[in-house]
């Protein structure tokens, strides 16, 4: 048993009891309009969070996880520099998780002094129809990056793992084919919410392509001014102290060297393997055609 699926039945099956328990179940609407971002891993939702952090119109803190794992007050306190003791109040006088959220989001980006809160976990992707159902004005950002490259990625991610306050080197090599299977199952989760006008969609590499442009396109989008300060970006993250170590990219300018890594990184018969479980995925999204094409058929027969 690989470690990806030992790692999901030890979890998972204690997520989906946390997801079913009468707090996070109990009904709760907000008026809030947050946008949420959600994605594969490795797929370039951080580098969005850091878009849109540097909005003066929007507070896209640390990853909170708020819609996707269980809510521990201290964790929360530490991330985002707030009162402990206030987070735990908070908790314990929330009668849902809706309600929760609502309230330390929401405290969250008046202290950063913006009318716009913005919560980025991949796993995201994944709970859109509960967040939509207790945030129905919630707009969600979904980024897409070529399976390969995020295949690419995941099986040696993380680099680093924390370990108390510092960040350590991390030896990790996950199946090439479990890395395929993950990208699937959270692109194909987005792409189900396709037609919902509240669902927008931007690829990673056209953000790494035509930053500029890209982000205009997606603030007009969601409805939001694009504003000059989004080209300010490795500035304005650089001089954030809660700016996620693990990620530091999002304080460096764009690189391109990792849009179509697959073609040094992949031997043939792992981009066979690739191309076996996301080929379909891949075309149907494009990425089998034009400078970086590999034949789906071809590949998945090999």
């Amino acid at each position: 048993m690989n470690p990806i699926t030992r790692f999901r039945k030890r979890y998972e099956p204690g997520l989906r009891a946390y997801y079913a328990s009468p707090w996070v179940r109990r009904a709760y609407t907000s008026e809030a309009e947050p946008i949420i971002i959600g994605g594969c891993d490795r797929s370039g939702t951080t580098l969005l969070r850091a878009v849109f952090d540097c909005h003066p119109a929007v507070a896209a803190g640390p990853e909170s996880w708020v819609f996707t794992y269980k809510i521990k007050p201290a964790w929360l306190a530490a991330e985002f520099g707030m009162d402990p003791a206030e987070v735990r109040a908070m908790r314990a006088a929330a009668p849902s998780l809706g309600a929760f959220i609502d309230r330390f989001m929401g405290a969250f980006a008046e202290r950063e002094g913006k009318p716009v809160w913005c919560e980025k976990s991949p796993r995201n992707v994944l709970r859109l129809d509960y967040i939509w159902r207790t945030f129905p004005k919630a707009r969600f950002v979904h980024i897409i990056r070529d399976g390969r490259d995020v295949s690419c990625s995941l099986r040696t991610h993380p680099k680093r793992i924390r370990v108390g306050d510092a960040y350590v080197p991390n030896t990790v090599r996950r199946p090439i084919a479990s890395c395929s299977e993950h990208w699937v199952k959270y692109v194909s989760a987005g792409l189900a919410h396709r037609d919902d006008p509240r669902y927008t969609e931007v690829r990673y590499e056209a953000l790494v392509e035509d930053y500029a442009g890209t982000t205009r396109s997606l603030c007009e989008a969601l409805g939001i001014e694009w504003t000059p300060e989004l080209l300010d970006r490795e500035r304005i993250q650089g001089a954030r102290g809660d700016t996620e170590i693990v990620n530091p990219e999002v304080r460096q300018p764009l690189y391109r060297n990792a849009t179509g890594r697959w073609q040094k990184d992949l031997s043939p018969a792992e981009l066979a393997t690739v191309m076996r479980v996301a080929g379909p995925l891949l075309d149907r999204l494009g990425y089998t055609r034009g400078a970086h094409a590999v034949p789906v058929a071809q590949k998945a027969a090999s």
